[in-house]
């Protein structure tokens, strides 16, 4: 009887760590699910790609602004050469 008994409890014990396990799992990041690291690198990657693609935008938006500028300078120029001749 007393081996009945252990063996019900032991077969309990085994049933509720799985049914454990079955709940834990439906929480915890999934570490070993291949699925899950390919999803993982993806998005990875595309986050890269759009943050090399923000910084290229970034630095054309430097290389214009600093066109702009030379050209603001050199229209200054003209424009006191031009403010020197109608004043003489």
């Amino acid at each position: 009887m007393k081996e009945l008994v252990d063996n019900i409890k032991s077969s309990i014990d085994i049933i509720v760590s799985i049914k454990l396990e079955e709940e834990l799992q439906k929480y915890l990041p999934e570490k070993d699910n291949p699925n899950s690291a390919t999803k993982y690198e993806t998005l990875l990657q595309k986050e890269e790609e759009a943050l090399r693609q923000h910084i290229s935008v970034e630095h054309q938006l430097k290389i214009q602004c600093e066109k702009f500028a030379e050209k603001l300078d050199v229209l200054e120029g003209q424009k006191i050469m031009l403010i020197n001749e109608i004043v003489s």
